[in-house]
């Protein structure tokens, strides 16, 4: 979760507040009186470098591991919580539609958050010849107090168009546009943007990177020390060449494979 809104959060929910955090396991989110994960309450945070230790409210009897999109029923009544924090998950489960809809039935009001569309499109977050990141499913955007999924489609890390910025060694994007949140209150709506043409998957991906590569402030200098812009340098250098070696390698593979089909023939 955004540090900064994590602080505001902390400071704002009252303290008798019903507070659950879905999909939280692997770095909670410490105001949480609950957590809902697929982690065991063991394995809990996991990735806390992102967030700083403290005084967790939750407890292992307060800690629910299950499937969240297993399509059952979560083990809480309707408006059980106050309040549901659910970041940096939707993007990674297979049916973010479900969750969404067990998060709107058993809480109150919460917050989402999720990377941008920005940041999944942009080549250099992890690889230089991949978009956003490797693990990640879905697209999401908000349009208004509704969540868009779209799935990401394989033929995004080939199309030059449809790719928002190339960040990684020298730059990287700014980080206001790194994410996109929805707080709600009562009610939210989501759903799938279904797309089966690949024309139109391709061309809703270049329209969408279009709208942004217009933006001044998209990118900001990468501000880490010249040493380690180095071994980034060094490390995408590495990976532009596996990828080289890779592609010359099947194609070596596939001539000789077709020889000998005709050999045989």
């Amino acid at each position: 979760m955004n540090s900064r809104k994590a602080d505001e959060l902390l400071a704002r929910l009252a303290p008798t507040a019903v507070v659950v955090d879905i999909g939280g396991g692997a770095s909670p989110f410490l105001r949480a009186d609950y957590v809902i994960d697929g982690l065991a309450y063991e394995a809990r945070g996991e990735l806390d470098g992102a967030q700083k230790r403290g005084v967790e409210r939750f407890t292992r009897e307060t800690w629910t591991q299950l499937d969240l999109c297993a399509r059952k029923p979560w083990p809480f009544p309707d408006r059980f919580f106050d309040f549901a924090t659910c970041s940096h998950v939707l993007e990674d489960v297979r049916d973010p539609v479900w969750v969404c809809s067990e998060m709107r039935r058993i809480a109150k009001a919460g917050y989402i958050e999720t990377p941008s569309r920005m940041l999944e499109q942009s080549r250099g977050i992890e690889h230089p010849l991949y978009a956003g990141f490797h693990h990640h499913r879905w697209l999401v955007t908000i349009d208004g107090n509704r969540l868009v999924f779209r799935q990401k489609p394989h033929s995004l890390h080939s199309c030059g168009r449809a790719i928002v910025a190339e960040v990684g060694v020298w730059r990287r994007l700014n980080p206001r546009y790194e994410n996109c949140a929805l707080e709600w209150q009562g009610n939210f709506q989501f759903g799938e943007e279904l797309l089966f043409n690949e024309a139109e998957v391709n061309g809703e991906l270049c329209a969408f990177a279009e709208s942004c590569r217009g933006l001044a402030d998209l990118t900001l200098p990468l501000d880490i020390p010249f040493t380690h812009k180095l071994k980034r340098c060094i490390y995408f250098w590495r990976m532009r060449r596996a990828a080289r070696v890779g592609a010359f390698t099947n194609r070596r593979h596939a001539v000789a494979s077709h020889a000998v089909d005709r050999s045989r023939s």
